[in-house]
């Protein structure tokens, strides 16, 4: 059989499969596309675009189900996991002003909000991360 046709009996053949389950894992599911492709590259632009394509089934069902602002969080939330900054999505005034006084991680720079990171590094750590970024030390 040629390459370009699926066999349904070929057992090499990937398959997908779902698992019906009373459990929300929306958050998990959430955190493992944001993770995959920043250690890709993205940046959080591009992990919203990513979550706004619907041939992206499962992160655009994420954006559908759970809204722009969670998808977000969850962006936010991991970039700071990672040690990454971030520069804001780009909120309104107002709404900026009030995610800079709920948020103490959040740092003015040349009038554009960054992320400061949760972790703290240390410069004596020579951990890296699968792309050879320098891992954020984690206190659990």
């Amino acid at each position: 059989m040629p390459k370009d046709e699926f066999d349904p009996d070929d057992p090499m053949e990937l398959n997908g499969v779902a698992f019906l389950t009373d459990e929300d894992t929306t958050e998990a599911m959430t955190d493992c596309f944001i993770e995959e492709f920043m250690h890709m590259g993205y940046n959080h632009k591009q992990l919203l675009a990513l979550f706004r394509n619907p041939h992206y089934l499962g992160m655009n069902m994420v954006l559908q189900n759970r809204g722009q602002q969670f998808v977000r969080d969850k962006i936010t939330e991991v970039f700071a996991r990672w040690g990454r900054t971030i520069q804001s999505f780009g909120t309104g005034g107002r709404r900026r002003q009030e995610a800079q006084e709920s948020t103490p991680n959040v740092v003015e720079v040349e009038n554009q909000s960054l992320l400061a990171s949760a972790a703290k590094e240390n410069p004596n750590d020579t951990a890296t991360d699968p792309l050879g970024n320098s891992a954020p030390q984690l206190n659990l």
